[in-house]
């Protein structure tokens, strides 16, 4: 599948030793990986040291998540003369509102926005097939119905075609392409930033430029996944995304 870097080869990026780490260098490393984003190959095996690695980054982001919520709440919502933009308001059940927190959102996001981030050929098909099909679905929100839901059915074959792919290639098309890891931060800084944008769809339109930071903890909660995800593996970055949610919807 072309020329490219397989895990442990020279051209790799630093290798974390997470266990070796002590919560201050665990801290200074995340705010490292905010400021510079780096790739490593070497994640930390799943174990006692790995839960509590979580554990931190989920305290972490929940409290840096509330603060932010606290510093927005000062700006106010559009509708109490403030210039931030008003939540959504859904009629859907209470349990639908806690599978979509508690499962379908981790798991799918993960997958979309982060799940590239081990850098192989096959995830990053994978990607770009699912950012497309993003892509498609929020420009098909704004066309006719009839057309609609041809587009719709569309994007879902593509999808399930790149999943068949994934599958079939995950296990042999796992070299890393150098091109990767040397632009690994501007992918990170992107896909965090178009995760926080894709959150504008919780709130009303815009009416004030201030309004775009009404998604700023989301923001900040994807470049904390990002680290979870590069760190832990994909499925402690779900976990993460799962337990923040749980968290967040118990307090607030």
């Amino acid at each position: 599948m072309g020329a490219g870097l397989t895990p442990g080869g020279e051209g790799d990026a630093r290798v974390l030793v997470a266990a070796d780490m002590t919560l201050r260098e665990r801290l200074a490393d995340v705010a490292y990986f905010a400021v510079r984003p780096t790739f490593v190959v070497q994640k930390l095996a799943w174990g006692r040291e790995a839960a509590l690695v979580l554990l931190v980054l989920v305290a972490l982001d929940l409290a840096i998540g509330l603060t932010a919520e606290a510093g927005l709440g000062l700006l106010g919502t559009a509708g109490s003369g403030g210039v931030l933009p008003a939540p959504v308001k859904r009629d859907l059940p209470p349990a639908i509102d806690l599978i979509n927190a508690l499962a379908l959102a981790p798991v799918l996001e993960e997958v979309l926005f982060r799940g590239w981030m081990s850098g192989r050929y096959a995830a990053l098909r994978f990607a770009a097939w699912g950012m497309a099909a993003l892509g498609v679905l929020l420009v098909n929100l704004h066309l006719p119905e009839e057309i609609a839901q041809h587009v719709r059915k569309a994007a879902t074959i593509g999808m399930v075609f790149a999943l068949y792919q994934w599958a079939r290639s995950r296990n042999h098309d796992t070299a890393v392409p150098p091109w990767f890891i040397r632009h690994f931060h501007w992918l990170v800084w992107g896909s965090t930033l178009l995760f926080g944008a894709i959150h504008f769809g919780n709130f009303e339109s815009l009416s004030h430029p201030l309004g775009i930071l009404v998604v700023l903890p989301q923001t900040i909660g994807g470049l904390l996944l990002a680290y979870t995800r590069t760190r832990l593996g994909l499925r402690a970055a779900m976990a993460h995304h799962a337990a923040f949610n749980a968290i967040y919807l118990a307090v607030i």
